[in-house]
């Protein structure tokens, strides 16, 4: 498949099959208001497209998705889903974390990342979640969220009400209503609940 490349606001972007409208797309434009009017367009529309983000020759994120906007002025790009989910691999020293929503903020003057809507994400040593919104910090390259979470850990499967992590899940606290089940590993089925009596929890 042939593949074209484009540089958008210190961006890598590879697209490949894509259909692509730019309009009056700025490099570096001066920050405005962050919030636009309603009916307001986007300054480019990209549709299958894979999107790189390196800091010092590291990689801190990589998305895929079917459809992009982006909004110079304020800095943000939007990812939603059209038939896949968005894809968004994070990137830290502890390892990698693979998430699919079905959409994606990328802000690209911070570098940090929103995903909302049926979230779901994986790391390498196989831990898990699950909500409906979860944000990645690039400065401290740390996962937080507001919403009700599922997390699982080996035979141990959490949920609660917020929550802090590092990136790759080996060590998270969930914020409130904590309660954490144990899954045989044998039969797989639920063999002790264990609620958690202080606020915050699994590490």
């Amino acid at each position: 498949m042939r593949m074209k490349r484009y540089n958008l606001v210190g961006y890598s972007l590879f697209v490949s099959a894509v259909s692509i409208v730019l309009l009056d797309v700025a490099i570096g434009a001066p920050p405005a208001p962050s919030v636009r009017q309603r009916d307001s367009s986007p300054d480019a529309r990209i549709s299958g497209f894979h999107l790189v983000e390196t800091k010092g020759g590291i990689k801190l994120w990589e998305i895929w998705g079917d459809l992009a906007e982006v909004y110079e002025k304020e800095g943000i790009a939007r990812v939603t889903k059209v038939s896949n989910q968005v894809t968004v691999t994070l990137y830290s020293h502890e390892g990698k974390l693979t998430s699919r929503s079905d959409k994606a903020t990328l802000n690209m003057r911070t570098k940090d990342v929103h995903l909302e809507g049926n979230v779901s994400a994986a790391s390498e040593q196989g831990s898990s979640l699950q909500t409906q919104s979860l944000d990645w910090s690039a400065e401290d390259r740390r996962l937080f969220t507001r919403m009700a979470v599922t997390l699982v850990k080996g035979g141990l499967v959490s949920r609660g009400v917020g929550m802090e992590a590092e990136t790759d899940l080996e060590r998270a606290r969930l914020l409130s209503r904590v309660q954490s089940r144990v899954i045989s590993q044998g039969a797989g089925v639920v063999t002790q609940d264990v609620p958690f009596v202080r606020k915050g929890g699994t590490r």
